[in-house]
């Protein structure tokens, strides 16, 4: 399986290495359109927070200079709508993050490359926006800085836990993360997770360590810095361990490694906020997907025994992931899609925001379904010919649907679930969970006796 940036500029270049004159539009007089006017206002405003030097993407668009060989590659991917990466079905919600272009700008670019892609009057083109290589929404309050990582040459998968120092001993409330990766080419995605005082990092590695992570929020391709609502927050309690789980994954080969180190701007209230945010997680980590197995269908589902909001959601599966849905079933039989991605990519960890809360009744189960595509059409798939397992490897798969909730109700937010497994698990991770606080316990008691 080779990286998706490879791929794609390979892709371009062979776009790009066509003839960029094209029949203009019936009625249409493309020598209308320039760089200057029209095209660089739709790209600035769309594409350049992603194609530009030190981003994911594999050319910048800053300029006309930069722009004007990817001109018929450009019309290629934005009238299929490959770009700006987008997939949830608009037939169900608004969302924040909708990068789409409208129908208008995707034919100003088609009558630009129609035209030969003419510069105009440079001069009074638009200048490109400024990014500060540092904080999108300011200077957070605490930077978080990870241990370097070397990325080396032979890597194509890997994933890495790092543990984090963190100074802060006493309760805060977290309202916004950002995350910048130290190697953005090599990092496929990035999660944050909060764990108790002695949660080691020996043990979240070889996974017999604690079982109370929370995730907190993460970083991938198209993602933005994570907001709370206001008045809401996320607590991170006294003395909290913190994990960055760190996704590599690139192409390997000679002078394709780095050095990752990765930091992440966390944002505090003053106080405690009104509201308390949690991540609900909905599981299918029982998946035994049968090779050669075209729709497989997994499931996981939650019923909210309160009034609910749910600020936005994240779909997360691999390779053979192709589709998956978050509808609401609500007491009254209606059911209600709050999110469709008919289309799933792997290659791009995108969260969905509704432009509005989504408030829920009591009594409403929350499912996600999912389908995967272990076939040989699934031209992802790395082996159609294997069975396929949950697991952390790209090779191998997940099914999670992230929810970022709370209760509407203040006095019902002091116990809110957040991880969702069926039921046949329920009882062995409480049971591990008893073993494990019982260890702790002999532990502790061992050195007050000096045992």
């Amino acid at each position: 399986m080779k990286s998706r940036l490879p791929i794609l500029a390979i892709s371009l270049a062979l776009l790009a290495g066509a003839a960029l004159a094209a029949p203009p539009a019936n009625n249409v007089d493309p020598a209308e359109v320039t760089w200057a006017d029209h095209v660089a206002p739709i790209l600035h405003a769309n594409c350049v927070s992603c194609h530009r030097p030190g981003q994911t993407a594999p050319m910048s668009l800053l300029t006309y200079d930069e722009t004007r060989p990817w001109a018929k590659s450009i019309r290629k991917v934005t009238s299929d709508r490959t770009m700006p990466p987008w997939f949830a079905n608009p037939e169900h919600g608004e969302f924040v993050e909708d990068p789409s272009l409208t129908d208008a700008e995707i034919e100003t670019l088609n009558r630009w490359v129609a035209a030969g892609a003419p510069a105009g009057d440079l001069a009074q083109a638009p200048e490109p926006p400024s990014f500060s290589s540092e904080w999108k929404l300011g200077p957070p309050d605490l930077v978080y800085t990870a241990p370097e990582y070397h990325v080396s040459d032979d890597i194509e998968d890997h994933y890495e836990w790092l543990q984090v120092d963190n100074p802060v001993d006493e309760e805060r409330w977290i309202r916004a993360i950002e995350i910048h990766p130290g190697f953005v080419e090599g990092v496929h995605h990035q999660l944050t997770y909060l764990a108790p005082p002695d949660a080691t990092l020996a043990g979240v590695q070889s996974r017999t360590g604690t079982l109370d992570l929370t995730f907190v929020g993460g970083w991938g391709p198209g993602v933005a810095p994570l907001q709370f609502a206001d008045g809401h927050g996320m607590r991170m309690p006294p003395n909290s361990t913190l994990f960055f789980q760190m996704h590599y994954h690139k192409t390997p080969g000679p002078g394709t490694g780095g050095t990752d180190q990765t930091t992440m701007g966390l944002y505090f209230h003053d106080e405690k906020p009104e509201n308390v945010v949690e991540t609900l997680w909905l599981v299918d980590p029982t998946l035994n997907i049968p090779a050669g197995a075209a729709d497989y269908h997994s499931w996981s589902s939650f019923t909210t025994e309160h009034e609910a909001v749910l600020f936005d959601f994240t779909p997360h599966m691999h390779l053979r992931g192709k589709a998956m849905t978050f509808t609401a079933e609500y007491p009254d039989g209606r059911k209600e899609v709050l999110l469709d991605v008919p289309n799933y990519d792997f290659n791009w960890q995108l969260t969905y925001t509704p432009t509005e809360p989504r408030v829920i009744p009591a009594g409403t189960t929350i499912r996600v379904d999912a389908k995967f595509d272990n076939s040989a059409d699934n031209l992802a798939n790395p082996d159609p010919t294997s069975n396929v397992t949950w697991g952390e490897a790209t090779t191998d798969e997940m099914m999670v649907g992230f929810i970022h909730y709370t209760f509407s109700d203040q006095t019902q937010q002091t116990d809110m679930p957040t991880f969702i497994v069926p039921d046949a698990l329920k009882q062995q991770i409480e049971q591990v969970r008893e073993f494990r606080r019982k260890q702790r316990e002999a532990a502790a008691a061992a050195a007050e006796t000096g045992g």
